[in-house]
């Protein structure tokens, strides 16, 4: 018997399975993290332990080997379509399909179109999840394939977004609705600033390309946190919910409440966070009569809606005020439904922010939920309690005053802080007693890099400090600033922080060389006047680091921090090359 050929035993209880049909499906949820909600599913099919066929992977590999591949995905598509109609779910469903079912001429026919019309569902509802190609002669039959999909209103998922090079290839000419991002990308990415780089690459080709970025693999509050800092809009992983074997229709709003970080946010000015929002509006109980609803909406012009709260203050719908009366302008609406309570005619479909979120990335969720208008409200929360309604509008109005502020005092060549911000955030850290570090950066034989390239290309060596300063500072944690010229303050609240420093410094000595023409490269500097005038040998840039830990007991003011950093900046420049000096203070 082949090697690859399944034992006659379990290729028995394979056959078996197959003509008793005995797949079972699990859903995994993908949730919307802007409306709050599950908007699809993914099927993952497997038999089950009594029939011995729990994972996919091994029915897979006996499939092939019985050469009845076919007839497997078939039973596994009708199986995840059945379970999800029964269910009546809302939204779509994921299906993972192999590239050789979609290249059989008799699959749309015979399989697909039979499977969702025998269970009801329309073809739209429908996304075929699909993997990598082997070349361009299979990637231009693929886009044959999809078309006659996407005519039927099929849409189409890439599997495990940058894992290869015809993957990308496969996403910039396939152009699928949806992208699924490979988990890999999220694993450790609190200690891997570069996983986050790659996701914002990610994130902008798949707005440029109008199609969904899914992060896959949220597993815990932390993935939760970073993702939505970094503006995914769609998520997926056991942290939402685990795979189930009947599709879950709800996913608890407490998830969402979160704080992107806490830590950091503590460390902001309270006027940038949602609290300064907050419009006290009383609230009513979902046992309330659509009546007394309406009689206050009448006794109160000004409001245009109440959050619909239960007894533990958790906020469990609104009822707005255009919707109520429309009802009532209905023949007999107010007969009809005035003595309902409140909670069986009540939006379910609110959207609820913590208190200490950011008023930034509560723009970012809101800007992609399209569903809302600039009059209507969200709910604001604090730990899950009910404290107030905040308004769209005045949200923008808030975005566009901290952008005027912050574009007033941003480095022009940078557009990063300045002064004013730096000052303010290092003074709110010392009232609040967080512990910190000050990194002052500062580079070396600046000036006569200067005198000879020209201040064009002086420029591009401070945005290419700039970039990589930014790119090891945790976006969550840390905090840049540039004071101006080659001078730049990083206060890092990262455990790691002297890691980052030391891979500041590695980074830096990587990219400097290429400023340089390829005669001062080779002989690892530049002859140019000092300060006196005098001409001698200046080493290619190098950059300084003086790291201060104060200690928050002894410091009572930006202006010592900086003056105590400025110091440790003059002692790191004392040493040779890229360099570190830390102070702690007692």
């Amino acid at each position: 018997m082949p090697s690859n050929q399944a034992p006659a035993d379990l290729s028995q209880k394979f056959f078996s399975l197959l003509k008793q049909g005995g797949l079972t499906a699990s859903y995994s949820p993908v949730i919307s993290l802007a409306e709050q909600k599950i908007i699809a599913h993914e099927a993952t099919i497997c038999g089950t332990p009594e029939n011995s066929f729990s994972h996919w992977f091994l029915l897979k590999h006996i499939a092939a080997s019985e050469g009845v591949f076919a007839d497997l995905e078939s039973l596994a598509l009708e199986t995840a379509v059945a379970g999800f109609s029964i269910a009546a779910t809302p939204g779509k469903l994921f299906f993972a399909i192999s590239i050789e079912s979609l290249f059989s001429p008799s699959f749309l026919s015979s399989v697909l179109l039979p499977a969702l019309d025998k269970h009801s569902m329309p073809p739209e509802n429908l996304v075929l999840k699909i993997g990598d190609v082997s070349g361009q002669k299979e990637l231009v039959e693929l886009e044959k394939v999809t078309q006659s999909l996407r005519l039927l209103g099929i849409q189409i998922a890439l599997a495990g977004a940058g894992m290869a090079e015809g993957n990308m290839r496969m996403w910039s000419e396939l152009r699928p609705e949806f992208i699924k991002l490979d988990r890999y990308f999220l694993e450790g990415i609190q200690a891997a600033p570069i996983k986050k780089d790659f996701i914002r690459a990610f994130r902008d080709v798949a707005l440029r390309l109008n199609c969904h970025l899914i992060a896959e693999g949220v597993e815990s509050v932390t993935d939760f946190q970073e993702i939505r800092a970094l503006g995914l809009r769609l998520a997926q992983g056991d942290y939402f919910a685990p795979p189930s074997a009947t599709p879950q229709k709800e996913v608890s709003q407490n998830l969402f409440l979160a704080s992107t970080n806490p830590s950091y946010k503590l460390s902001q000015p309270r006027s940038n966070t949602v609290e300064c929002l907050i419009s006290e509006v009383p609230f009513v109980h979902p046992s309330a009569t659509v009546e007394e609803v309406a009689d206050l909406f009448h006794s109160n012009p000004e409001i245009q809606s109440f959050p619909v709260v239960n007894e533990l203050h958790a906020p469990v719908g609104i009822v707005r005020r255009n919707s109520l009366m429309h009802l009532f302008l209905k023949r007999y609406g107010r007969e009809l439904h005035g003595r309902k309570p409140v909670g069986s005619v009540m939006e379910t479909n609110h959207i609820v922010f913590d208190v200490n979120m950011l008023v930034e990335e509560v723009s970012l969720q809101l800007t992609s939920h399209f569903k809302l208008l600039p009059e209507q409200d969200f709910i604001i929360c604090e730990k899950g309690a009910y404290r107030g309604v905040g308004k769209i509008i005045e949200l923008l109005a808030k975005i566009t005053e901290l952008q005027i502020r912050n574009a007033r005092y941003a480095n022009p060549l940078t557009q990063i802080p300045g002064n004013v911000p730096i000052g303010e955030y290092i003074e709110n850290l010392l009232q609040k007693n967080k512990l910190f570090v000050v990194a002052y950066c500062d580079l070396d034989h600046f000036k006569p890099f200067n005198d000879v390239y020209g201040y064009e290309k002086g420029d591009l060596v401070i945005q290419a400090l700039a970039k990589i300063l930014l790119s090891l500072a945790d976006p969550q944690k840390d905090f840049v600033g540039h004071i101006g010229g080659d001078d730049f303050i990083v206060v890092l609240r990262s455990e790691n922080w002297h890691s980052r420093c030391l891979e500041m410094l590695e980074k830096f000595e990587a990219v400097a060389p290429a400023f340089y023409s390829e005669n001062d490269r080779q002989r690892g500097g530049i002859v140019a006047s000092d300060r006196n005038g005098e001409e001698r040998f200046f080493p290619i840039l190098s950059l300084s680091i003086g790291a201060l830990v104060p200690h928050l007991h002894g410091c009572t003011s930006y202006n010592q921090i900086a003056s105590m950093a400025a110091d440790a900046k003059h002692s790191a420049k004392k040493q040779i090359g890229n360099s570190l000096f830390t102070k702690h203070l007692d």
